[in-house]
């Protein structure tokens, strides 16, 4: 059972012998391991001790990422021995094809197994690649120790002991895709397909990415109805997290003493996977480290002179002095969930030398505010946006963006400049080399999108035009609102387009002189009240009166705004119709 984020899809897996309801964030993939097994060449029965087994470290990282614990040849071994394909009770190959649903694969008088099986792409078995070189490449190319994958295998469908597989068995190899609420997502089918996907989101997680079941403390059901209990539990390692994000429940004090058996509210997926890994592979162990990669390279200061250490053996290597920069791409997370950074040069050269986080500190930047009329620059085609304390490429520009630029600042002997729209969302460590913005040129304008839409009101009748050639388009009575997303400077002079033109491309626009911006809020509950004396209606933005309603009158207020030290009520009418009208609160009372 596994809980996994992939793409906003709701994935997950029915157990072969019997399955239980995982309930994950975005993604699910659930799974409880076989019990039942059909008539096994290795039978086994009695289970490796449990008396080890810890739910928040059942294995590090280190043994996890592994990848070169066993070659293409030692794979096939290992599978031959496990299960050397050995049924040839033809006549049981005969009553299983009958079974329209699912195909069995008999050759050279006798049930093909996994240790024999050959997969091609998709869910074409019989000829291409065997399951060893699929384990072992999927073990290079996302670095997971392949005897994490031979684990997953028994755990989730029983495969490398079963004598008589089916298609049905490999297309849902490892459980990836197939929930026990709904049928199986095909685009996951294929033993092949099954097997990468479950390392690429070990691999994930060991790399920092997203997990339902972060380092630290946390509550972990021992079964999916909730009814049954659960534990907090304090994960140390990464490898662990990954483990609790495929299967997201841990045993019970009767699942722990069952071995390999079932107990009342209990869930068997992480217990048998420390279970397979003992009696298979010598048992769980913390030897070594890992270092993983850094979500983004980032530059970091020493706060104080520190000992760069060896996390192999914690002896220290050599002092960096205090306020020094350097640049770091991966890092060692211990067991307690602190890291230690290791410099790119270390990366690139495989030194086994890091600083610990806790004596560095980000670095700061110090921001310039841009004058306005000065902001409206040009991306250049090619420009590429920064992840500015790592100088880490986020994304790639094409073309000639024309952009308001906001802020500008300077890092490591460069300039970057960041977008309004990155500096009003809290993006700013996100900008633009300064080679790659050029001055906007104004005898070929365009328009700049706004880094939000302004509310604005028409101050007089004015009139839309099309800024390039003066064209008239239509006029606009004064004091309406409109969301206002671009606009377009011609001759000095700023032209606003509304949301509604903008997003349908159509160029008539409102000369920014004619605009005043405005700002409503909704009542919690819409009001009924009365005015208490003869009341001037106002534009409260600019004070022109628009008429005068009578003393007695009861009119429902839905919208209200704040200007020079005095709200102001609008009516449900004038504000379902976007005028800029509103009553003094003074001269309205409750009724």
């Amino acid at each position: 059972m596994r809980n996994v984020q992939e793409g906003g899809l709701t994935v997950g897996r029915r157990s072969k012998r019997f399955g239980y309801l995982a309930l994950g964030v975005f993604v699910i993939v659930f799974v409880f391991s076989f019990l039942a097994q059909r008539t096994n060449t290795n039978n086994e029965v009695e289970a490796a001790s449990l008396a080890g087994f810890d739910p928040g470290y059942i294995i590090s990282d280190y043994q996890m990422g592994n990848y070169n614990s066993m070659s293409e040849s030692d794979i096939q071994a290992f599978l031959t021995r496990k299960n050397s394909c050995s049924n040839s009770d033809y006549g049981y190959y005969l009553r299983l094809s009958a079974n329209t649903k699912y195909k069995w694969h008999w050759s050279d008088g006798h049930f093909v197994c996994l240790s024999e099986e050959r997969f091609g792409d998709g869910e074409v078995i019989g000829s291409g690649d065997t399951a060893a070189h699929i384990i072992w490449r999927a073990a290079q190319d996302y670095r997971i120790n392949p005897q994490v994958l031979l684990v997953l295998l028994q755990k989730e469908t029983g495969l490398i002991t079963d004598p008589i597989p089916n298609d049905g068995d490999y297309r849902k190899a490892t459980g990836y895709g197939c929930p026990d609420t709904a049928p199986c997502s095909s685009q996951y089918y294929g033993f092949k397909n099954q097997i990468r996907k479950a390392a690429a989101l070990f691999r994930t997680v060991l790399d920092g990415g997203w997990t339902n079941y972060p380092l630290g403390n946390n509550y972990i059901q021992y079964n999916p109805n909730a009814g049954c209990g659960g534990s907090v539990v304090n994960i140390r390692s990464l490898a662990t997290s990954a483990l609790y994000r495929y299967t997201p429940y841990q045993p019970n004090e009767g699942a722990l003493a069952a071995g390999y058996g079932t107990a009342y509210c209990g869930a068997y997926g992480n217990r048998n996977f420390y279970l397979y890994f003992q009696d298979w592979f010598g048992g769980i162990t913390s030897d070594g480290v890992q270092y993983v990669s850094l979500i983004s390279p980032r530059y970091m200061v020493t706060k104080e002179s520190v000992t760069r250490i060896n996390p192999k053996t914690g002896k220290g290597v050599d002092t960096i002095e205090s306020g020094r920069m350097l640049k770091f791409m991966t890092k060692v997370v211990y067991g307690d969930g602190s890291s230690c950074l290791r410099t790119e040069f270390g990366t690139v050269h495989d030194e086994d030398v890091c600083i610990p986080i806790k004596y560095l500190e980000e670095v700061n930047l110090d921001y310039t505010m841009i004058e306005e009329g000065g902001r409206e620059k040009t991306i250049k085609p090619g420009a590429k946006k920064i992840y500015i304390r790592g100088e880490t490429v986020v994304d790639a520009f094409t073309e000639r963006m024309p952009r308001e630029m906001m802020v500008k600042t300077s890092f490591n002997g460069h300039i970057y400049y960041i977008t309004a729209f990155d500096y009003y969302n809290s993006n700013s460590e996100y900008g633009f080399l300064s080679d790659d913005v050029e001055d906007y040129d104004y005898s070929n304008p365009e328009f700049f999108n706004t880094y939000n839409s302004k509310t604005m009101a028409l101050k007089f009748d004015s009139a839309r035009i099309n800024p390039l050639n003066n064209e008239y388009y239509d006029t606009l009575s004064k004091n309406m609102i409109y969301d206002f997303s671009s606009y377009i400077i011609i001759d000095g002079v700023k032209y606003y387009r509304t949301e509604h033109n903008t997003k349908n491309n159509i160029i008539a626009a409102i000369r920014e002189d004619n605009l005043v911006e405005v700002s409503f809020e909704d009542f919690v509950y819409p009001r009924e009240m009365v005015l208490k004396e003869d009341a001037e209606r106002i534009n409260p933005f600019t004070g022109e009166i628009i008429d005068v309603l009578k003393k007695g009158r009861v009119i429902k207020f839905i919208t209200k705004t704040f200007v020079n030290g005095e709200w102001y009520y609008r009516t449900e009418h004038n504000t379902l119709r976007g005028i800029c009208a509103a009553i003094p609160a003074s001269a309205i009372e409750e009724l």
